[in-house]
């Protein structure tokens, strides 16, 4: 098949339940870690306001919609990015990893590496096989 004939593939990522639940779940361990500790109250205190300012910071990227994005293909112009109403040419990285879960995106944009992470409920089943085949067919260069 050609890369002229390939269908350019757009998807669009929303917000996902499952990093919800791990930005959750890792605080709160954190939080629960530091409170076992063997240490004074007021050191606790100090060392438990760390993992509840990075939660609190986690989710407000989190209701900003910081996880959700545009991923567009095409033989044309390659991968690109989009947040909003503009579109960024990324250049996808070897070190990403795919998996039946998650396909965590190590990108390039602008010479500025980012990941990005795409879960298996933020997208439809078909969208998400059609991500992770367009993916590995590349051989992630």
């Amino acid at each position: 098949m050609s890369k002229k004939s390939e269908p350019p593939l757009s998807i669009d990522i929303k917000q996902s339940q499952y990093i919800l639940g791990f930005i959750i779940v890792v605080h709160v361990l954190a939080i629960f870690t530091s409170f076992m500790l063997p240490l004074s109250y007021v050191l606790k205190a100090l060392l438990i306001l760390v993992p509840v300012s990075s939660f609190y910071f986690y989710i407000q990227r989190y209701r900003h919609h910081y996880y959700a994005f545009s991923l567009k293909y095409s033989a044309e112009s390659s991968w690109e990015l989009s947040e909003g109403d503009d579109y960024l040419a990324m250049h996808i990285l070897k070190s990403s990893v795919l998996t039946s879960f998650i396909i965590i995106l190590h990108v390039e944009i602008d010479n500025k590496r980012r990941s990005l992470l795409v879960c298996q409920d933020a997208v439809s089943a078909e969208e998400y096989r059609r991500l992770f085949v367009a993916l590995k067919i590349m051989k992630l260069e």
